[in-house]
């Protein structure tokens, strides 16, 4: 709060319409020795006009105004309050409501009529100060958010392998919280490519280290490894490399033999990929635990062949586990959907258009969603 020395009064925005509360309000703070200018507007829109137009230090908010009792009067809350700190004004009767106004985004809430000088005083010196600290805390979020974009791109291989007899595409969408997604392709020469599609749990800079640590030691050891359960153990012990057992990878793994199409693979927790051989579909379901929660897990390794015409899908749960506004899954149906609507498009077409589908599946949806990743391989 600003001293008497301070050269400017605090501004205040009052969302009132009430006369004889606003008169309460504007009473109180003229007897404050501290230096306020009121401009009091009487509805929520007037007042984010007038928040776009002038600088304010505070709201306060008179809670029949925002109309708390319903979404849009905690929509309204959430709004004012990423301009200026926000105080609600409750009727005695209205205190419950005023809490959950707190819970939704309001810094503080007085009862109007139990206002006084000392308790506005504070209130208005906590909001502020609350308010300040928050906005930095964003700030940084913000910036390690940038940092683990940043990560979690640099660690997508640069180029799609060139696969004789076989498309490969693959496309990642990431959503606004930075997850722990990735994809890899590593050349295990003669005449194999190993695939790799997986998920570190975690958000922001936490899932990007544990996503880079994952792809590093994959790179690293993949062209050692005989087998794909062999790497995904290896993987394992590496990973536990310490007693965190709060975070864990999911890995769907494998490697593609070019000259017969056999695809042999591990899939550690991993969404089930869809596998379209003409007329027949089947899934490539979790064949053991996510990577890093146990150093006696045990997984087992399966092979399917690709025959030409075959369409293999590899999927992120972000993909599957998109919810539209009702709560529905994008589900299995929706890949379905995707691959079966355009059978003949290019694999990072087809890649490119399941993570839109998901995206649009969940326009409107309040949650964000996750992270998206799609690797499709077509057989020729």
């Amino acid at each position: 709060m600003p001293s008497r020395t301070e050269s400017r009064p605090v501004r205040v925005l009052l969302i009132e319409d009430e006369p004889t509360d606003l008169a309460r309000v504007n009473r109180v703070l003229d007897q404050a020795a501290s230096s306020f200018t009121v401009r009091a507007v009487p509805e929520v829109r007037a007042a984010a006009t007038e928040l776009g137009a002038r600088s304010y230090d505070l709201v306060l908010l008179g809670l029949a105004r925002a109309e708390i009792g319903d979404g849009d009067g905690f929509e309204a809350i959430r709004r004012l309050g990423k301009t200026a700190p926000v105080i609600v004004l409750s009727r005695l009767d209205d205190e419950d409501i005023a809490v959950k106004a707190v819970q939704r985004g309001a810094q503080d809430y007085l009862v109007k009529d139990r206002l006084t000088v000392d308790l506005l005083v504070r209130s208005i010196r906590y909001a502020r100060e609350r308010h300040r600290l928050l906005a930095e805390q964003n700030r940084r979020l913000e910036h390690e958010l940038k940092i683990a974009a940043f990560v979690q791109q640099s660690f997508l291989p640069g180029r799609v392998p060139e696969v004789p007899g076989h498309d490969i595409g693959a496309h990642l969408h990431s959503s606004g919280q930075v997850g722990g997604d990735f994809y890899d392709f590593i050349d295990l020469p003669p005449d194999r490519v190993a695939i790799a599609v997986g998920d570190a749990s975690g958000k922001g800079i936490p899932g990007a280290i544990l996503m880079a640590e994952t792809q590093g030691v994959l790179r690293a050891e993949a062209a050692s490894c005989a087998t794909p359960i062999e790497l995904v153990r290896t993987l394992n012990r590496a990973l536990l490399h310490d007693q965190d057992q709060d975070r864990f990878v999911t890995l769907f793994y494998g490697v593609l033999a070019f000259p017969t199409g056999q695809f042999t693979f591990v899939n550690a927790g991993h969404p089930r990929a869809l596998l379209l051989d003409g007329a027949t579909e089947s899934t490539l379901v979790s064949t053991g635990p996510p990577l890093r929660l146990f150093a006696d897990a045990a997984w087992e390794e399966k092979t399917v062949t690709l025959h030409a015409g075959a369409r293999l899908v590899i999927y992120s749960d972000g993909v599957t586990e998109a919810q539209d506004d009702t709560e529905r899954f994008f589900d299995l149906e929706g890949v379905r959907a995707v691959m079966t609507e355009s059978p003949d498009r290019p694999a990072v077409e087809l890649a490119r258009d399941l993570c839109h589908a998901a995206e649009e599946f969940e326009r409107g949806s309040p949650d964000p969603g996750d992270d998206k990743t799609v690797v499709v391989i077509r057989s020729r």
